[in-house]
């Protein structure tokens, strides 16, 4: 699978951060608000970056514009399973 285009360096920043925060939860569908729980939780990680990164950064089956370069990669860290629930993998 090809990287997302136009990745923003800030999101790709987090990838591994934010890999290590999901481990516990990998085969767990979570809601996008559980997600972003999770995301501002990830050490370092400042309010303004949290709030900027979605799921759907880090997704296998779909990405926003700006994107993790993991985006619809093997690399992704959760799939969209249907609006507003992601399994992690």
């Amino acid at each position: 699978m090809a990287s997302a285009k136009n990745s923003w360096a800030w999101v790709s920043k987090w990838h591994e951060p934010l890999r290590q925060t999901l481990i516990p939860y990998r085969g767990a569908t979570l809601t996008t608000k559980r997600l972003k729980v999770l995301i501002r939780s990830v050490p370092g990680i400042g309010k303004g970056e949290a709030d900027r990164t979605h799921p759907s950064d880090h997704c296998v089956n779909m990405n926003n514009k700006g994107a993790c370069d993991c985006a619809k990669t093997d690399r992704a860290l959760v799939r969209q399973v249907r609006r507003g629930h992601f399994l992690v993998l």
